[in-house]
């Protein structure tokens, strides 16, 4: 499983750098999402999906620097659920806005990715009867 943590380490980092592009850049990040210009409540909201992936990535971290399976199985659960609607809102993006391009498979992916690394930490550590 230490590899399974070590993944996780890396989603945390990494969503700490992409709310911190959505913090200070806000109309960039979203940009590469959708290719039309974004009204300014709009580019706001990137700002708050910003506060709100650092809460997150500083849990998950949180739990990861605890070091028990007690504590992380929570937050692995809750994101495999942000996992699955992260992939139905990437899919509905690309219908409603017709964006397609690589940011929204690249999205799609990854939570893809992440829900299998998430599913088979959650199917390890699972208390035997």
């Amino acid at each position: 499983m230490r590899l399974v943590r070590a993944v996780f380490y890396f989603e945390a980092i990494t969503n700490l750098v992409s709310a911190a592009f959505a913090l200070f850049l806000p109309g960039a990040f979203l940009g590469h999402f959708v290719s039309e210009p974004l009204p300014v409540g709009a580019v706001e909201f990137g700002r708050w999906y910003a506060v709100l992936l650092v809460v997150l990535s500083l849990v998950l971290l949180a739990a990861l620097r605890e070091g028990s399976d007690r504590f992380l199985r929570p937050v692995i659960g809750a994101y495999l659920v942000g996992d699955a609607l992260q992939i139905g809102v990437a899919i509905q993006l690309g219908s409603a806005a017709g964006a397609s391009g690589l940011p929204v498979h690249a999205a799609i992916w990854t939570s893809a990715f992440y829900a299998v690394v998430r599913i088979y930490y959650l199917v390890g550590t699972r208390r035997q009867p």
